[in-house]
């Protein structure tokens, strides 16, 4: 490792923790709000979603603070200084709405009443009808702003995109499979919306990793 690179995985490093001590925190609080009844109902596949859900709403508040506190945020995100923070502000408050509203809805999915699972705070209408809103709404968005990225944040869209393609589809056929051969490894529909959510956010690290820009 070079002498140059050295510092970058520091901080790299250093951010990692930071953000993990900051999702520590709100792990905490949300498992203490949800409480323990809640939870032994809700069994593994709900609260794994749960988790997934949890990330997004994380990432989207950290990203948020960031652009909210510019000089904090220049240390905190991945950026150079104060000025790329503030240069690229739009393309990141368009993150925090995208991650923020994928995090509330998979939240509701978690929690919402449904069939063997009398427990649910929330109606699972609700739960339907804001999934099937924050879906419209990524596709009006995403031809809306079609022409805000420049070329390497569109690459990097389309790489993400793969990358979760080919993960969801490793870890899911050898899901499947083992259920339905009988090992044991049950695959319901709500571990299918998981793994999706959470191979789209695993996507875009390996992209963004790919080509270095975890160490900026």
């Amino acid at each position: 490792m070079t002498q140059d690179a050295a510092p970058k995985w520091k901080r790299t490093i250093l951010k990692l923790l930071a953000g993990g001590a900051f999702g520590a925190v709100i792990a905490a609080g949300a498992l203490g709000i949800a409480g323990s009844a809640l939870l032994d109902a809700m069994g593994p596949s709900r609260v794994a979603l749960a988790t997934v859900g949890l990330v997004y709403a994380m990432m989207a508040a950290l990203v948020g603070f960031g652009l909210a506190a510019p000089r904090a945020g220049a240390r905190l995100l991945n950026v150079g200084d104060v000025e790329e923070l503030r240069e690229e502000r739009a393309g990141m408050m368009t993150s925090v709405i995208t991650m923020g509203t994928l995090g509330l809805v998979l939240l509701l999915l978690a929690v919402a009443r449904a069939p063997g699972f009398d427990a649910g705070p929330v109606p699972a209408g609700v739960a339907m009808a804001a999934l099937a809103v924050a879906v419209a709404g990524g596709i009006v968005a995403s031809w809306a702003w079609r022409d805000r990225y420049d070329e390497l944040n569109r690459q990097l869209g389309l790489e993400g995109c793969f990358w979760a393609f080919c993960l969801s589809w490793v870890l899911l056929t050898l899901w499947g499979a083992a259920d339905f051969l009988g090992f044991g490894f049950a695959l319901t529909p709500i571990d299918v919306v998981t793994t999706l959510s959470a191979m789209m956010l695993a996507g875009s690290f390996v992209a963004i990793g790919r080509r270095g820009m975890m160490s900026r």
